[in-house]
């Protein structure tokens, strides 16, 4: 009998999540909330470049540093976290410097390559991709603002030199003597740098595809073009570049979404997203063949060329590939580390994390700044949700359905039972049962006896249900862009309480207190739950990225990033988030009379703007559009304010004179004849 009132129950609560999708507040403008970053652990590597013995990696939001003098076991020496997400990394002397998403530019110091440390940052570039760097500046690409330089004289302080919209989104960056060759979306863009004040678009070459990243070598740039293959193009002419070749592996091979190409000798190694290095024989530019390739078993991200080896970044790790003959390259060694973090579940000085591809992974976070690994299991198909209760770890994976791991040695853990629940997405453990979520809808699992895991009932519906957490006398669940909160305390009649309406989707869900963690494809949100019956989105915090598991203990926030591993926030819902004023402009140089756009995008609710455009002028308006009509260097200030206070920003807009041009059509001979002419004529 109390099994059929936990099945009405179960059915009762999800068919409620299936319907509800119009009642109580949105969250289109939340402001931000009190979240500290602590500490970052795994997630996927999509950066490396190669110096001397060490190996400089981006994993998420954090710097490594690996030894490679045996390349068969690379060694990790340290790491630093960066806070934006590592994109691209380009060593010189002592610095590494970090194309740091968001978080822009980011200069650390590595002259110990043990004890790396935070040197400079510069973030008004919008969200950086690639950087190149060559003397004294950093040449940044990022979605929104083309081709960025930056002075790195003094790493410390580094200042903004000049810019250029490259037109679209651009993705990468090579520089080779005075240009910078940027990959921008569907074209190759080549930038006169030769006066970094100015920087100047000096042409451009459709490569017909999606064009990610760019190697130069010699007359040639090299392109990594997604599904087009590689392109080689002609820049002897940086005014008019010409498509010179282009390699493009057949379809039959599953091959050929090419992401980022190293050039070396008359070799083109090439990152593969379906799982490969390849490399493609470019001695003869207009025919490059296939020469070799490697499957990476994992996403291939970036390369780097060094000697005979090929280090390639893939969803675990680093690999490091023996080139010396191209034909049949083969595996030298491998750094692996917890890639695609999907759940996560804190209990104790433990985070247990589930990993898209290796399973349980368990991490030490009793220092949470410095979380370590300590065991791990493989559950055999692609881990998503967690729960921990007691002694054991309940896993739901795609292919294995509900697996129950023994975790009381934390360094072994071992298989204790499991059951087929066609695939999973979330689960909470409850007393003697596990909910679990999947595509078709719930179903409840009897765990009294954790090696003999028995199903006792499932529902079907409309929609999906993604997480589910239980609290008290309260059922939160996530799905179909919502939460829904059911009263579960008369078991025969559960009653929906309250629910809330969200713009992204819902995936995991974690209960602490008064507050709900809740994660999307922006982050994290944080909603009140003190009174059920009318939930209130307190706020967000995105610094976190997409992210899918969610796990609230104490004052801490557990977050399992899709991309970027175990993220740890110390929380304080109740004080408000430190106000932050931040802009973007669609151009920071050019030509006076220079229209200006700016956009506000301070990450918390604004009620006030106030602009001071440096040259006398100043506006109320959240976006303003601003003309300056003189030469000069302008520090803009934004000055932000709402309930919590007042912030500003600046940052510089540099205007110069336009140079005087002569006519394309001018004909100095027609001119020598008329002046000529006319002093005839005036004798």
């Amino acid at each position: 009998m109390e099994m059929n009132r936990q099945k009405i129950y179960l059915f009762m609560f999800v068919a409620f999540l299936a319907m509800t999708t119009g009642s109580a507040a949105g969250a289109t403008a939340t402001p931000g909330v009190n979240m500290e970053l602590m500490g970052h652990f795994g997630g996927q590597i999509d950066a490396v470049d190669i110096v001397g013995n060490y190996a400089y990696v981006g994993q998420g939001q954090d710097l490594l540093i690996l030894d490679i003098t045996n390349s068969s076991s690379p060694v990790l020496v340290s790491k630093i976290m960066t806070k934006g997400f590592v994109n691209d990394i380009k060593v010189s002397d002592n610095y590494a410097y970090v194309a740091d998403g968001d978080s822009g530019l980011v200069i650390v110091d590595i002259s110990n390559s043990s004890s790396p440390i935070r040197e400079g940052s510069y973030d008004d570039v919008g969200s950086a991709r690639g950087i190149s760097i060559s003397g004294n500046y950093a040449y940044i690409v990022d979605d929104n603002n083309g081709l960025v330089v930056i002075d790195v004289s003094n790493p410390s302080s580094p200042i903004l030199k000049g810019s250029c919209n490259t037109g679209e989104r651009a993705k990468s960056v090579s520089v080779s003597g005075n240009y910078a060759y940027v990959t921008d979306n569907h074209s190759l863009a080549i930038v006169d740098i030769s006066n970094p004040s100015s920087p100047i678009l000096k042409g451009s070459c459709d490569t017909g595809g999606l064009a990610y990243g760019v190697s130069v070598s010699g007359n040639y740039a090299y392109i990594a073009d997604w599904d087009n293959g590689l392109v080689i193009v002609d820049i002897s002419n940086p005014s008019s570049p010409i498509l010179k070749g282009r390699y493009a592996p057949p379809r039959s091979t599953n091959n050929g979404y090419f992401l980022s190409v190293s050039v070396s000798g008359n070799y083109a190694y090439l990152a593969d997203y379906e799982n490969a290095l390849v490399i493609v024989d470019v001695s003869n530019s207009s025919s490059p063949t296939f020469k070799g390739s490697y499957d990476t078993n994992g996403r291939a991200g970036d390369i780097s060329i060094l000697g005979n080896y090929a280090y390639v970044t893939n969803n675990h790790g680093l690999m490091i590939i023996d080139i010396s003959n191209p034909s049949s390259p083969i595996l030298s060694g491998s750094y692996n580390s917890v890639g695609s973090v999907y759940g996560v579940s804190a209990s104790g000085n433990y985070a247990y994390v589930t990993d898209w591809d290796q399973g349980l992974m368990i991490v030490d976070i009793s220092n949470p700044s410095s979380p370590t690994l300590k065991g791990s299991y493989d559950t055999g198909g692609r881990a998503r949700g967690i729960s921990v209760l007691d002694n054991c770890a309940y896993v739901v994976d795609d292919d294995s359905g509900l697996v129950i791991i023994d975790i009381s040695n934390p360094s072994s853990p071992i298989i204790k039972g499991s059951c087929n629940t066609t695939g999973g997405l979330g689960v909470s453990v409850s007393g003697n049962y596990a909910y679990v979520t999947n595509n078709r809808g719930l179903v409840i699992v009897d765990i009294s006896n954790p090696s003999s895991p028995i199903i006792k009932g499932s529902h079907n519906i409309t929609g999906s249900a993604c997480g589910v957490s239980v609290s008290d006398n309260y059922a939160y669940v996530t799905g179909n862009h919502s939460l829904v909160i059911i009263d579960i305390s008369n078991l025969s009649s559960p009653i929906m309480k309250g629910s809330c309406n969200f713009t992204e989707s819902t995936w995991g869900i974690s209960v602490s207190g008064n507050y709900a963690y809740i994660t999307n494809d922006q982050g994290l949100s944080i909603v009140d739950i003190s009174n059920p019956s009318s939930p209130n989105i307190k706020g967000s915090c995105n610094s976190v990225g997409s992210a899918w598991g969610v796990s609230a203990s104490d004052n801490y926030v557990y977050v399992a990033g899709i991309g970027n591993g175990l993220v740890i926030l110390k929380a304080n819902p109740e004080k408000p988030a430190h106000l932050v004023a931040n802009f973007s402009s669609n151009i920071t140089s050019g030509y006076a009379p220079l229209s200006v756009q700016f956009n506000d995008s301070s990450p918390q609710t604004v009620t006030a703007w106030n602009w001071d455009f440096g040259d006398g002028d100043n506006s109320t308006n959240q976006n303003p559009v601003h003309i300056y009509s003189s030469e000069g260097t302008y520090t803009v200030n934004l000055t932000i304010s709402n309930a919590n206070g007042t912030a500003s920003k600046t940052r510089e807009i540099n205007v110069q004179t336009a140079p005087h041009t002569i006519p394309d059509k001018f004909n100095f001979l027609t001119f020598s004849i008329i002046l000529l002419f006319l002093c005839k004529k005036s004798i």
